[in-house]
């Protein structure tokens, strides 16, 4: 799927060979399926010199098999972990294909259950999982989410918040919101009260860019 371009010499980026192996196990999984992974790296992002990608940004996979899973999830993909090594893969430039990759097989994950299930039921299995985010939504700001210790910092509260509206917003009344504006929310940090604890902060976030990126078109 392409070479990354590296950190700098004296900087730490994911391991080559963890990063290889792994977009190489999602090369597989798509061509069992008689399919093209996302292209990674985009022309952008690969080593200098290096040649940009044939494969298709967003993935292909025939029409027939709509209905057959991948060998692959969505959440697999979200969870993936790379060891940090010098002079290793770029990360943003890493980050970015996972996202694409993410999407992707998110995408296929809905194809195979609209397959199997039906449409309406594939409406109904979005619509539960948009409830639970809106659960976490619908509470008080600076109440949403628990809050940091004193002695570790969080993600600045106010800031969070005002995402959150957003994304209330956009599951309410489909008002306008990338899920790009979501996943590469940044925010700065607070110690306390005025902070949310990372980890429920970035749980939240992921279930609803699933519910984004799976939701009807």
């Amino acid at each position: 799927m392409g070479t990354f371009r590296r950190a700098g010499r004296l900087r730490h980026g994911y391991s080559t060979g963890e990063v290889d192996d792994f977009f190489a196990e999602a090369r597989r999984a798509y061509e069992a399926l008689g399919g093209t992974p996302p292209a990674a790296p985009a022309a952008d992002e690969a080593e200098d010199g290096a040649e940009a990608p044939a494969a298709p940004a967003t993935g292909e996979l025939p029409a027939v098999s709509a209905g057959t899973p991948l060998a692959l999830t969505a959440d697999t993909v979200r969870t993936v972990v790379f060891t940090r090594r010098l002079h290793g893969y770029d990360v943003e430039a890493v980050d970015a294909a996972l996202d694409r990759l993410h999407d992707a097989v998110a995408r296929h994950e809905r194809e195979v259950a609209v397959q199997r299930r039906g449409l309406t039921s594939h409406h109904e299995d979005v619509a539960a999982r948009a409830a639970e985010v809106l659960q976490r939504l619908r509470r008080p700001d600076g109440e949403r989410f628990p809050s940091a210790s004193r002695l570790h910092r969080g993600y600045d509260a106010a800031e969070v918040d005002a995402l959150c509206a957003r994304l209330r917003g956009y599951l309410e009344e489909g008002e306008a919101l990338a899920v790009d504006d979501v996943r590469g929310a940044l925010f700065r940090s607070r110690r306390g009260r005025r902070g949310y604890r990372e980890a429920s902060v970035d749980v939240l976030l992921a279930r609803a860019v699933e519910v984004m990126v799976t939701a009807p078109d």
